[in-house]
């Protein structure tokens, strides 16, 4: 299983632009990252402007967590295969309810359930804020933290012109320090002594190409569930426009299917806003008498690509009107013929219900009447 962090300084460019430069945003995430799983953080999307093409990548699901408080601020986003689709997934939640209500509202943790382990895709706040920052690791299970903390933990995780102790105060320097007893930093378990690999530069200097930088993005996980990590790397992305951040790649061993299940409710296939869409999807395949080619089920919503840029789907593309010539029993006899047996199915569909509108009710679909 490959997961993969990047905190993206703003996504909707980016994934639009990754989506134009190869072909889709699930072939970027299938066959580019050869991700299963893809966290994001510093999405900065406003739930209300989320575009469905963003929400529904094919093959995957999503699971949003937007700052409530701040237009154009922090938000994480997790992106799961649909084969893997997590048990449950929880936005902000900081596993008890005395979390200061400000950070609640700051889209800053995404919590995602796969079974043998849970998910924590972070955007830790800067200076001052960390004292709740421990709250995010009481579920109980093996967990597994990914993203952006803000801060570089020993000297050799900054570039040697600058001092950890003057770039960071006494109490955060404690924060993170009494932080690493509790779990392991990946990077550094496997790679212990390697020196100038950072995950962060500035981007207004050209510290990125003399790579003055510092490590301050991490993946994490609980010593018990360590045997379950083959490695970690730090992974510049290309183009550097995109971020000023390296995304960090967790390579975990196979893990234990789960059970078949529903999405959790804050999945993308139960998004409201984007319900109505399917919802009339649901009724033109059935008054037309055939799966449309762009069909969207509560099981499969994610399948449908037609919505990323770059791609481009039979459902969406101008279709010429039918040549008569390609009816069967071409002219108006076999025009007749085609329209009475797709009247005889609809009505033997109809028919094994009590009636029209308990049919209707029975597919969700009463709400379009």
């Amino acid at each position: 299983m490959r997961v993969v962090s990047w905190n993206v300084n703003g996504l909707l460019n980016t994934l639009k632009d990754a989506a134009h430069r190869y072909s889709s945003a699930s072939h970027y995430f299938a066959q580019v990252l050869q991700a299963d799983i893809v966290c994001f953080q510093e999405a900065k999307i406003q739930e209300e402007k989320l575009e469905k093409w963003m929400a529904f990548v094919h093959g995957y699901d999503s699971f949003w967590a937007f700052s409530k408080i701040k237009k154009g601020y922090s938000g994480v986003v997790t992106y799961v295969k649909e084969d893997i689709s997590p048990l449950d997934a929880r936005a902000d939640w900081f596993g008890d309810e005395d979390t200061a209500e400000e950070l609640r509202k700051e889209g800053r943790l995404m919590y995602t359930d796969h079974g043998n382990f849970v998910l924590l895709n972070v955007y830790v706040p800067n200076a001052g804020d960390r004292q709740e920052g421990d709250k995010i690791v009481n579920s109980g299970k093996h967990i597994v933290v990914v993203g952006d903390f803000n801060i570089a933990h020993k000297q050799k995780d900054v570039h040697k012109r600058w001092n950890l102790e003057d770039m960071y105060s006494p109490r955060e320097r404690a924060w993170i320090d009494r932080f690493l007893t509790k779990y392991v930093d990946l990077f550094r378990h496997f790679h212990p002594d390697l020196q100038d690999v950072f995950s962060v530069w500035d981007m207004k200097t050209s510290a990125r190409a003399h790579n003055e930088g510092q490590r301050i993005d991490y993946a994490l996980c609980d010593p018990e569930f360590l045997p379950q990590v083959e490695d970690v790397e730090i992974k510049k992305m290309i183009p550097k426009q995109w971020s000023d951040h390296a995304a960090i790649v967790v390579t975990l061993l196979d893990q234990p299917l789960l059970p078949r299940h529903p999405a959790p409710a804050i999945s993308s296939r139960n998004m409201r806003q984007f319900q109505d869409d399917l919802r009339q999807k649901k009724l033109t395949t059935l008054l037309s008498g055939r799966p449309s080619k762009d069909f969207c089920t509560d099981q499969t919503c994610g399948q449908n690509k037609g919505n990323e840029p770059g791609i481009s789907s039979i459902s969406n593309q101008e279709q010429s009107p039918a040549n008569p010539s390609n009816v069967v029993g071409s002219g108006n006899a076999g025009m007749k013929h085609k329209i009475s047996r797709e009247i005889a199915d609809m009505h033997s569909r109809v028919t094994k219900q009590k009636s029209v509108k308990s049919y209707f009710r029975a597919n969700n679909l009463d709400e379009q009447l």
